[in-house]
């Protein structure tokens, strides 16, 4: 999914349907990731540890439902390029597979 579609709309109709999507978002998108105890802020402002940059975190979306959680990752594609993928796989734990299903690489290899 390119990232140009990634909205709360298209999220929520997928999730409704029972299937699982990969979506970009851009660096600016506000997310939180603290449980509301801090206010909303870019993705690309959020700290990550080590366990974090592995598994990713859980994070709240800007004006998605309350209750919508879901899993982002931060795949660093190259020394230039980091992504943003959010998914609704709450089984999802590998930075590495999310790499490999968003089919990330270098543009030689496209």
């Amino acid at each position: 999914m390119d990232s140009w579609y990634a909205t709360k709309n298209l999220m929520q109709y997928i999730d409704k349907r029972g299937k699982i999507y990969y979506c970009p978002l851009k660096k600016n998108r506000l997310v939180d990731d603290t449980g509301g105890k801090e206010s909303y802020k870019s993705i690309a402002s959020l700290d990550w540890n080590e366990s974090e940059q592995t598994m990713g975190k859980v994070i709240k979306i800007k004006a998605f439902p309350k209750n919508k959680k879901v899993k982002l990752f931060r795949v660093i594609v190259s020394t230039d390029q980091t992504e943003f993928i959010v998914t609704n796989d709450w089984s999802q734990d590998s930075n590495d597979v999310v790499q490999e299903v968003c089919n990330f690489g270098w543009k030689i290899e496209q």
